[in-house]
């Protein structure tokens, strides 16, 4: 399908919305369903808008960027996908997906770009502050916002003015082998995106709950919403009895001790 100025005009600035609010009012920094459902619906698929934001919502799962480092913007990363995907109307997103990651691994040097700028930002906040300047102090909190917002709403232009009759040329040369490859990786990044986030849960204590987890979707055949609420009413139950178990404590010993004071009146 063809992007209209108003479609182009109004994912751009979506872009840079979402990409102002991860550093600021963090609305919604990591619904990036949620994104790509409102591209869809922009440019009238949102089912396809649905389906992408889903996936790259399960590839960000544990990718974080701790401390000061700089992790993908897979929020960019599935905007781009949804765009491409419904673009190009070929109602597969692997393509649209795999150009979408490559866009947020180049997305990281941006934001470590910014990084560098946002030092030179906070020095000019501190020197109005020294001098007393509060008004120009208020206003320089801004410089930060109005490079967020050309961070996301730049590369979106670009996907959107340059990128389209580029992809649809190279989908024409590329083999049937090699976009057969592209699904697979995309069908793999998901995994990743899990295994990632396996590493900083406490896996060595609760692996026995992986294992009736894996049970319940690869041999049963349950799907995310049954295995959630059996999970959160064996989370309930555990956590009862670990409560429980701490009260109980307490009150045995109390026991005791007036079990062996009574002991010692008698004597």
């Amino acid at each position: 399908m063809e992007i209209n100025a108003i479609q182009a005009v109004l994912i751009i600035i979506l872009a840079g919305i979402r990409a102002a609010d991860m550093y600021s009012t963090q609305l919604f920094p990591f619904m990036h369903a949620l994104m790509c459902w409102l591209v869809g619906i922009i440019l009238g698929d949102a089912y396809t808008g649905l389906v992408v934001g889903g996936t790259i919502q399960l590839m960000s799962m544990g990718a974080a960027g701790l401390g000061g480092s700089s992790a993908p913007d897979y929020g960019m990363a599935g905007m781009t996908a949804t765009v491409l995907a419904i673009a190009t109307g070929n109602g597969d997103i692997s393509v649209g997906l795999t150009v979408g990651v490559a866009v947020a691994m180049l997305y990281v040097q941006l934001d470590v770009i910014f990084k560098i700028y946002n030092s030179w930002v906070f020095k000019t906040i501190r020197s109005f502050c020294e001098k007393e300047n509060y008004p120009a102090m208020l206003r320089s909190f801004f410089l930060s916002h109005i490079y967020l917002f050309l961070q996301g709403a730049l590369p979106m232009a670009i996907v959107i003015f340059f990128g389209q009759t580029a992809v649809e040329a190279i989908l024409a040369i590329m083999p049937a082998w090699f976009t057969q490859g592209l699904s697979v990786a995309a069908g793999i990044l998901p995994v990743t995106g899990f295994a990632m986030l396996l590493t900083f849960m406490p896996l060595k204590k609760s692996w026995p709950f992986a294992i009736i987890g894996y049970v319940a979707a690869a041999y049963l055949g349950l799907t995310v919403l049954p295995i959630a609420l059996l999970a959160g009413m064996i989370a309930v139950e555990y956590f009862k009895l670990h409560t429980q178990g701490l009260s109980a404590a307490p009150s045995v010993a109390g026991d005791a001790a007036q079990i062996s004071g009574g002991e010692l009146e008698d004597e």
